[in-house]
C-alpha cells in the first residue's frame, strides 16, 4: 500500500508539473529569444535608415560647395589671372563675392583667396590680407593649422581638401569649431590662381542631423575616402577606442556586419554607409534602446518568476497529495497571490491559473505590437526613396516593397504633393503648433482614404521632409479619373481638418522606372509651388503650368545688383526705389512661381546685410532674420516681410549719415594737395571727409570743377609724375609711388592715356631737348 501510494505520488507530480512546464518552455525556448531578435532587427533597419537619411541631406548640401569653384572661375567680373592689386578691383572682387552670400545655410562662410594679390575675399564682402589670418580675432585663425602651412598648402593644391572640425577664431574672436574645404580654382587644373575656402560650422551639421530626426539619440561620426575622422556629433568615450576603430575599419573592408556590437562594456547598435558622391564613409552609433532593455529585464524577471513557480508547484503537489489535499486548490491560491487581479472577482480554478498564464504572455504581446507599429515607418523610408531617387533598379524595389503592402498593378503612375495650409505660419504665435495638429489629422486621415477601396487605383499617402507636406504615389488604369479623385481627397480633408489643401501632381512618363516616378515627384514639386503662390487652383498637374518668359532671370539679377550698391552707397531713397521694382516684378503674372522664393531670399539678404553693417548685436535684427527665412510664404507675406525690412534699413542709414559739411572750391584742393597722392586715396574717402555720399560728392565734383574726380585726380597725380621723371633720376616703381600709383603697370597705362607716350618715352624725349 506504502509503495503504490508513493508510485502514484511520484506519477502525480510528473504529471502535473508537464502540463504545466510544457507551454512554459515553449515561450522560454521560442517566442522569447525570437521576439527579442525581431526587436534588434527593427532597431537596426531603424538605425540604418537614419544615416541613410543623414547622408543624403549631407551629400545635397556639399554638392553646392563642389560646383562652388566652378561657378567662381566662370563669373567674368572677377578676373583671377589678370589681376591688377588696385582698390578697384579689390572692391569688385569683393562685390561679386557678395553674389554668393545667404543663398545655402548650410555654409558659414566662403573665402576666394587670390595668390597674385595675396587677398582673401569673404562672401560678406570683406577683404583680408594674408597677414590677417596670422592674426586672431582680425583674420579666420586657426589654432591648428599654422599660418605658414596654410598658404603654402592653398598655393601647391591641386585637388580638393578637407579638414576635420578644428578650433577656428573667427574675426572678433569668437572661437567656432569649423568643417573646412579648400578647394583649388579651377579643380584639376593646373596652374591655379589660387583656392576657395569653404566653412561649415559644426553645429550647423548638428541641426542638420536634428532636422532628419528630432527623436534620434545615437552619435554620427563622418569620416573621409580614406578613413580619416572629419566630424562627430558628439564627444564619446570610445569614439577614441582601438574596439571603435577597428569596427569601422571592418565594416569598410565588409569584413564586420552593421549591427549590435560591444564597446567600453555597452552594446551600440552601429550603422555604416558610404556616399557614392564624394566617398565620405557615415558611422552611426545608438545606444541599445530602453525597449530593448526593458525586454531583456522582464525576461530574465520572468524566467526567474517561471523557475519559483515550479519549485513550488512541485513542493504544493507533494504535500497536497500527502495530505490527500486538492492540488488544484493550492495551485490557485499561489496564482492568486503572484498575480493579484485588479478587480478580484469569483474565479475558478481554471479560470485563475488562465489568468496567471495571460500575465506571462502579455509582455510578448507587448512587444509584438510594438515591433508592427514600427512597420508603417519603413514603408514610408521606402516610398520616399522612391521619389527622391535613391530607388534601386524597379524589379528589385517592387520586389522588397512588396513585403510593406506597396505594389504598381497599373501601367499608370502618379505623384502628388499635398499642401496643408493652417494658421499664420509667418511668425504668429502657436501658428507653428497649429500647422503641425492639422499635418498630424490630415495624415490620419489620409491613411483611412489610403484604405478605401478603389477601382482602378492603388495608391499610398506618407510624410514629406518638408513642414506642412504629404506625398501621394499611386498606380492608376489609363481611364481612372485621377484628378476627381484628387479633388475629392482635398476637399475631405478641408471639410476635416479646417485648413486650406493645395494638390500639385505629376505624371510619370515612362512607365516601370525608378526615374520615371523621381522626376513625376519634381513636377508634383514644381506645380505645388505654383499653387503656393499663385493660388490660382486647388489641385494643377504640371503639364498645366505654363513656361517662363525669357529674360527674367538677367532682368532679377540687374534689378538686385543695383540693390546691392545702392545699399553700398547708404542712398536710402535709392534702395527704397530698387525695392519697389523688384516687388512689382515679383507679384506681376510674368514671372514663374518657382522663380519668386529665389528672388525674395536675395532682397531680404542683401537687406538684412546692411543693416547687420550698423547694428550687429541687435535683437531685433535676429528676430527678424528667422522670420524672414522660414519655409513657406505666401507673395503677400514676402512683400511685407521685404517693405518692412526695407523701410528699416532706410530709417538706419538717414540717421546714421553725418550732416553735411561745407566743401568750398578751396577746401577740396587743399584735402586733394595733402593726401590726394596717397594709394589709399579714393572717392569714398573725399566723400566721408566732407559728410556726403560718394555719388552726391561726385555730382558736386563735377558741377564745381567741370569734370569727373577721377579724371581730375589722374590728371593731378600724371603731372606730378611728369615732373619727378624731368627732374630726377627715380626708378618708373619710385616715380609711381610717389604719384599715389597702386602699382607700375597702372601708372604706365594712365600716363599713355592722358600724355600720349610711354614714361619711359617721355623722360628720353625730354632728356633729348
Amino acid at each position: 500500500m506504502r509503495r503504490s501510494r508513493s508510485r502514484l505520488l511520484i506519477q502525480y507530480l510528473i504529471s502535473y508539473v508537464l502540463v504545466l512546464a510544457f507551454p512554459i518552455l515553449v515561450i522560454l525556448v521560442y517566442y522569447y529569444p525570437h521576439s527579442t531578435e525581431v526587436v534588434k532587427q527593427k532597431e537596426t533597419d531603424w538605425n540604418a535608415h537614419v544615416t541613410e537619411q543623414f547622408m543624403t541631406s549631407m551629400d545635397t548640401f556639399t554638392r553646392y560647395v563642389y560646383h562652388l569653384p566652378y561657378e567662381i572661375v566662370q563669373n567674368r567680373e572677377i578676373k583671377l589671372y589678370d589681376t591688377d592689386d588696385g582698390d578697384y578691383e579689390r572692391v569688385r572682387i569683393a562685390g561679386e563675392m557678395r553674389k554668393y552670400n545667404a543663398t545655402d545655410g548650410f555654409i558659414d562662410n566662403t573665402l576666394l583667396y587670390v595668390e597674385k594679390m595675396g587677398f582673401l575675399f569673404a562672401k560678406t564682402g570683406s577683404a583680408y590680407k594674408v597677414e590677417d589670418f596670422a592674426k586672431p580675432g582680425i583674420g579666420f585663425y586657426y589654432e591648428s593649422w599654422p599660418h605658414e602651412e596654410m598658404f603654402r598648402t592653398l598655393r601647391g593644391l591641386e585637388a580638393p581638401l578637407v579638414r576635420p572640425v578644428e578650433n577656428v577664431v573667427i574675426p572678433g574672436s569668437n572661437r567656432v569649431r569649423m568643417l573646412t574645404f579648400a578647394l583649388p580654382l579651377p579643380i584639376g587644373g593646373y596652374d591655379s590662381p589660387g583656392a576657395v575656402l569653404i566653412l561649415v560650422r559644426e553645429e550647423t551639421i548638428a541641426r542638420m542631423l536634428d532636422s532628419v530626426s528630432e527623436k534620434y539619440t545615437g552619435d554620427f561620426f563622418i569620416f573621409d575616402e580614406n578613413g580619416k575622422p572629419l566630424l562627430a556629433t558628439k564627444q564619446t568615450e570610445y569614439g577614441g577606442t582601438g574596439e571603435f576603430r577597428a569596427i569601422v575599419s571592418g565594416m569598410k573592408e565588409g569584413k564586420v556586419a552593421p549591427g549590435i556590437h560591444a564597446l567600453n562594456g555597452r552594446s551600440y547598435i552601429a550603422s555604416y554607409s558610404v556616399s557614392e558622391a564624394n566617398g565620405w564613409q557615415y558611422v552611426s552609433v545608438l545606444p541599445v534602446t530602453e525597449t530593448l532593455q526593458g525586454i531583456q529585464t522582464v525576461q530574465r524577471n520572468t524566467i526567474v518568476l517561471i523557475g519559483l513557480m515550479l519549485l513550488l508547484e512541485m513542493l504544493v503537489i507533494y504535500v497536497s497529495i500527502r495530505r490527500n489535499y486538492h492540488p488544484i486548490k493550492r495551485l490557485v491560491d499561489l496564482a492568486v497571490h503572484l498575480f493579484e487581479p485588479p478587480e478580484r472577482q469569483a474565479l475558478s480554478e481554471i479560470e485563475t491559473i488562465r489568468y496567471a498564464l495571460g500575465e506571462l504572455v502579455s509582455v510578448n504581446s507587448t512587444l509584438d505590437a510594438k515591433v508592427k507599429r514600427t512597420l508603417p515607418i519603413l514603408r514610408d523610408h521606402l516610398l520616399f526613396e522612391l521619389v527622391s531617387g535613391k530607388a534601386p533598379a524597379w524589379a528589385d524595389y517592387l520586389a522588397e516593397a512588396k513585403a510593406y503592402g506597396i505594389s504598381f498593378p497599373y501601367s499608370g503612375t502618379a505623384v502628388a504633393v499635398l499642401c496643408i495650409e493652417a494658421g499664420d505660419s509667418g511668425g504668429a504665435e502657436g501658428g507653428e503648433d497649429a500647422g503641425e495638429r492639422a499635418v498630424k489629422d490630415a495624415a490620419n486621415i489620409l491613411r483611412i482614404v489610403e484604405r478605401r477601396p478603389a477601382d482602378g487605383l492603388r495608391g499610398c499617402f506618407f510624410r514629406s521632409i518638408y513642414h506642412q507636406e504629404m506625398i501621394f504615389v499611386g498606380s492608376y488604369r489609363p481611364d481612372y479619373p485621377l484628378r476627381e479623385y484628387l479633388e475629392s481627397v482635398r476637399r475631405e480633408l478641408e471639410a476635416s481638418i479646417g485648413a486650406r489643401a493645395l494638390i500639385g501632381a505629376g505624371i510619370a512618363g515612362k512607365p516601370e522606372s525608378s526615374e520615371a516616378v523621381h522626376l513625376a515627384y519634381l513636377q508634383a514639386l514644381r506645380a505645388s509651388e505654383h499653387l503656393r503662390l499663385r493660388r490660382e487652383y486647388e489641385v494643377l498637374f504640371f503639364d498645366e503650368v505654363e513656361a517662363p518668359k525669357a529674360g527674367t532671370v538677367s532682368y532679377c539679377a540687374e534689378l538686385l545688383q543695383s540693390l546691392e550698391l545702392m545699399i553700398l552707397k547708404n542712398d536710402a531713397d535709392s534702395v527704397a526705389a530698387v525695392v519697389e521694382r523688384i516687388l512689382a516684378h515679383i507679384g506681376s503674372e510674368g514671372i514663374p512661381p518657382h522663380l519668386v522664393r529665389g528672388i525674395y531670399l536675395n532682397t531680404v539678404s542683401a537687406i538684412l546685410n546692411g543693416l547687420q553693417r550698423f547694428s550687429h548685436d541687435d535683437a531685433s535684427l535676429l528676430r527678424l532674420t528667422d522670420a524672414a527665412f522660414r519655409h513657406r510664404y505666401t507673395i503677400e507675406q514676402m512683400a511685407d516681410i521685404v517693405r518692412d525690412s526695407c523701410a528699416k534699413l532706410c530709417e538706419v542709414i538717414r540717421s546714421a549719415s553725418p550732416p553735411s559739411r561745407s566743401a568750398s572750391r578751396d577746401d577740396i584742393v587743399r584735402f586733394i594737395e595733402e593726401r590726394g597722392m596717397d594709394p589709399d586715396f579714393s572717392l569714398q574717402r573725399i566723400a566721408d571727409r566732407f559728410g556726403m555720399s560718394p555719388s552726391n560728392f561726385s555730382h558736386y565734383f563735377k558741377k564745381t570743377f567741370g569734370q569727373n574726380f577721377k579724371e581730375y585726380i589722374d590728371l593731378q597725380r600724371i603731372q606730378k609724375s611728369a615732373r619727378l621723371l624731368r627732374d630726377t633720376n627715380q626708378t618708373l616703381d619710385e616715380v609711381s609711388r610717389q604719384a599715389g600709383f597702386a602699382n607700375t603697370s597702372s601708372f604706365i597705362r594712365s600716363f599713355k592715356k592722358i600724355v600720349g607716350t610711354t614714361p619711359g618715352q617721355y623722360r628720353d624725349t625730354h632728356k633729348a631737348v
